[in-house]
């Protein structure tokens, strides 16, 4: 079957954006089809009960289809749903999680989707491969499901501010002649160029990603880089010896501040640059204030905030608790999470650099109220069992993968605990990627 070509009829939007069709009552999850159209695919590869494919040709199109915004779709493996209106990203995403949920927990009560404020030009972060190519350095995008680099020069859901370095640095990179790093040979320098971006500071930081502990670049790449774009707030340099991974290892500031600020309501968040932060600062918003309310805090609670972050949620929660407990295996992370509570003058907030489920197995404390925001692989079983044992009379699960969140909520419904509420996120507008907020009572 691998390798035919067979008409596909898409009955429903799956996980992963596939568009689910089926060829002599085998299942076919194709790439670039939508519901209610007819597609010719191309099988791809084929398991014993599945098969993956992608859409060659359109032979009825859906009416929501589009043209596409970016001259790198479809090659570039950023985004998927770009040739779809916002309206059916939205509808797509409720019914992605609801089809998980309906499979995993016979659960079908899903919310709609929370739209982004802005479908293009959100992106807190972009993180660019360097290349070489026709002698010249260029910074790009992986493909889906393969190593090869497309390069760029713009990308539409990122801010204008990284599409301004993205525009002028591959020529500084070029002129400097900074050798890339090549991940086949193992030899070469320059792995990454990472572009934060802080929405409500208008503050750019730009990193430079080395397989080096040397970057002899780094201060005549900075000069230049602020002669073209005098904005930029901060030029980081971070030494990355893992090829498995973009942002990590120890990092040195070559111009700037080490940080990035990010404001909101009552809290402002000092950003490293390796720690994780939410993509979408709209979403990121909504979010925030949705986890306080579904939290239900009267000022009694201790709650455990688990893969807590640089303290993203916990001092939201901390304004509304008695005690507040962050949980984070990154010590970056806990570093900036203790800083972030001092510049909120947050004092009922502490946070343990730990790993969750080892946390969880020795921990002999109450709590009332457990919000957990995992990695894409979830919290695991072992993980969600703990928290059966702690009983918390209240679970704020939020996740970005429905797959994971489905296994890891089941382990509790099947504990004894209803299922309140499931609410999508649109955190990653023109891809398939959505976020989702589930509640638990006890």
């Amino acid at each position: 079957m691998r390798g035919d070509r067979v008409l596909l009829k898409i009955e429903k939007i799956v996980n992963g954006g596939y568009g689910l069709g089926r060829v002599d009552g085998k299942v076919i999850l194709a790439e670039g089809a939508y519901p209610g159209e007819e597609v010719i695919v191309r099988i791809t590869r084929e398991k014993r009960d599945f098969a993956f494919a992608r859409a060659e040709s359109v032979l009825k199109s859906s009416p929501e289809r589009r043209r596409p915004k970016c001259r790198y779709f479809g090659k570039c493996g950023g985004c998927q749903f770009m040739d779809v209106s916002y309206e059916a990203q939205l509808k797509m995403k409720r019914e992605i999680v609801r089809d998980v949920f309906e499979r995993t927990l016979g659960w079908s009560e899903v919310e709609e989707t929370v739209g982004s404020d802005e479908e293009f030009g959100y992106r807190t972060k972009i993180e660019l491969t360097a290349i070489e190519s026709g002698g010249a350095v260029e910074l790009g995008f992986k493909m889906r499901y393969s190593h090869k680099v497309i390069p760029v020069r713009r990308c539409e859901i990122a801010p204008k501010k990284a599409n301004d370095v993205l525009k002028v640095l591959p020529k500084i990179l070029t002129a400097l002649d900074v050798p890339p790093y090549d991940f086949e040979k193992r030899e070469g320098v320059l792995k990454h160029v990472v572009v934060r971006y802080a929405f409500s500071t208008d503050q750019t930081m730009v990193i430079f990603v080395t397989k080096t502990e040397s970057f002899i670049w780094g201060r005549d790449i900075s000069r230049l880089l602020l002669k073209e774009l005098p904005w930029v707030t901060s030029v980081i340099q971070v030494m990355n010896s893992k090829d498995s991974v973009v942002l990590r290892g120890p990092y040195r500031t070559i111009h700037g501040e080490g940080v990035i600020t990010e404001e909101f309501d009552w809290e402002t968040y000092q950003i490293p640059p390796t720690a994780f932060f939410q993509s979408n600062y709209y979403i990121a918003k909504k979010l925030l204030e949705d986890v306080f309310t579904e939290a239900k805090l009267s000022g009694n609670e201790t709650v455990l905030d688990l893969y807590s972050g640089i303290g993203f949620f916990s001092l939201r929660l901390s304004s509304a608790a008695r005690k507040v407990v962050g949980v984070e295996s990154s010590r970056v992370s806990v570093k900036a999470a203790k800083a972030n509570a001092n510049i909120n003058g947050r004092k009922n907030v502490s946070f343990v650099e730990s790993d969750v489920y080892e946390f969880l197995k020795g921990y002999d404390g109450k709590a009332d109220v457990v919000v957990l925001d995992p990695p894409r692989g979830g919290a695991g079983k072992k993980a969600m069992e703990e928290i059966l044992r702690i009983s918390p009379k209240r679970v704020v699960y939020v996740s970005c993968e429905p797959s994971t969140l489905a296994r890891d909520v089941k382990v509790l419904v099947e504990g004894g605990y209803e299922l309140k509420l499931v609410r999508p996120y649109d955190m990653f507008p023109q891809t398939f990627h959505v976020e989702t907020m589930v509640v638990l009572e006890r």
